[in-house]
């Protein structure tokens, strides 16, 4: 099988659902190999999995870190002490996990089989042929029924409880809050930032249920001290004087979550802060050209491009120029909404995956009495907006992951 063949299969990868117990016994129990970490949430699982991967690499352990979507290869999706599995690794690994699959449901494997739930095997598989000493893991889709609830994690993290993937864990917070507190193991530790009333009923019942821990961050104790193009630093309770690489207000919160997670493993304040300041974490908020700025930003749900409209306030620049796509299946309206009111111009062009039609989209735009048009493909509306701003001004593409990730692999 070539390895453009093997994509094609994992991407069509669409089944019922795998038993995934007996996959991981067929494997040797691999997720037994190491130590983990698991976080859940609506936005910031990703950026708080970087910060704990890098706080956990300071210490001197060998880390691997499996995270969703990937922006341009699904390579990126797993990695060891920084670095991508390779494409040959990615493709022995998937021929690894199909060949006990196979031989578990033959000839109807791909009736059974699902795209995240096959890389999540291969994940765990090639962190224990890695030799890792802990895993830092992201949910997928919610936390009760996603593929990595086979890890048993003694730390979890639930970053927050939004309204999103609503077609899959429900229409309400209360409903969505119940999916992802699964993600606390029995008798361990769940650190989470959420504090509305509704969420916390669920995520504190979960926790009661399985006699777990759980750690409430009260976020009033942290103070922003200084922001730039080039990054943060904050005090957190008697921590002063922190630093983060990450631009955005709302990466505070994350690196707090990191924070802290940390402390509940036991590791050093020294790994500690030299981790977060070294962190990294492509497509959100990520600056990757002056004069102008263009800056790429993954938010694809309302809460997140409410954060990105908050993290942008206190950012030296002139004029604001949106390149906006937005995927299905997300409230285009709201998005648009919230962030195009603070744009002085939109341009708008179809996201690389599932993308909303433009038309569509420039019709919201203008009833908010923002200047508009459309512009196909994405890096042909990345070069428009660059024609038109001034030094000072900032470009910002955003609206959608798979956008971000066009134009990413464009500008790379």
């Amino acid at each position: 099988m070539t390895y453009e063949a093997m994509l094609q299969k994992l991407y069509t990868l669409k089944g019922v659902g795998l038993d995934l117990e007996r996959l991981l016994r067929a494997l040797g129990e691999p997720q037994k190999g190491f130590r983990a970490i698991r976080v859940a949430g609506t936005n910031g699982k990703g950026s708080v999995c970087a910060f704990l991967a890098q706080i956990l690499q300071e210490a001197g352990f060998r880390v691997g870190l499996f995270t969703s979507p990937h922006l341009v290869r699904p390579e990126e999706r797993i990695r060891v002490n920084g670095r991508e599995i390779s494409s040959a690794e990615f493709q022995e690994e998937f021929e690894r996990v199909w060949a006990a699959i196979a031989e578990l449901y033959g000839d109807a494997s791909e009736q059974y089989a699902r795209f995240f739930e096959v890389l999540t095997l291969m994940a765990l598989d090639y962190f224990r042929r890695e030799r890792v000493d802990w895993a830092v893991i992201e949910c997928g889709v919610g936390a009760r029924t996603d593929a990595t609830r086979v890890i048993a994690a003694p730390v979890s993290v639930l970053t927050n409880v939004e309204l999103d993937h609503r077609e899959s864990l429900g229409d309400t917070i209360a409903q969505i809050a119940y999916h992802k507190a699964a993600v606390v193991a029995p008798g361990g530790t769940l650190i989470t930032a959420e504090s509305k009333p509704e969420a916390l009923r669920e995520i504190e019942r979960e926790c009661r249920l399985k006699n777990a821990q759980l750690i409430q961050l009260d976020l009033s104790r942290l103070k922003a001290r200084a922001q730039s193009w080039d990054g943060q630093r904050f005090d957190w309770g008697g921590w002063e004087d922190l630093e983060i690489s990450l631009v955005g207000s709302y990466q505070l919160s994350n690196a707090v979550l990191a924070l802290e997670a940390a402390r509940a493993l036991g590791i050093s304040e020294r790994a500690i802060r030299t981790g977060l300041r070294e962190a990294h974490w492509p497509g959100r908020m990520e600056l990757i050209q002056k004069n102008p700025y263009v800056m790429l930003d993954g938010a694809k749900n309302l809460a997140g491009v409410r954060a990105l409209r908050r993290a942008l306030k206190p950012l030296p620049y002139g004029r604001l120029l949106l390149v906006l796509g937005i995927s299905d299946r997300k409230d285009a309206e709201a998005m648009i909404c919230e962030i195009a009111p603070i744009a002085q111009e939109v341009i708008v062009t179809r996201a690389a995956f599932r993308g909303l039609d433009p038309e569509y989209l420039a019709s919201i735009v203008r009833r908010c009495g923002v200047p508009c048009e459309i512009v196909t493909p994405p890096p042909r509306a990345l070069e428009v907006a660059l024609s038109r701003a001034q030094k000072d001004d900032l470009i910002c593409v955003t609206g959608s992951l798979f956008l971000v990730g066009e134009i990413y692999e464009d500008s790379h």
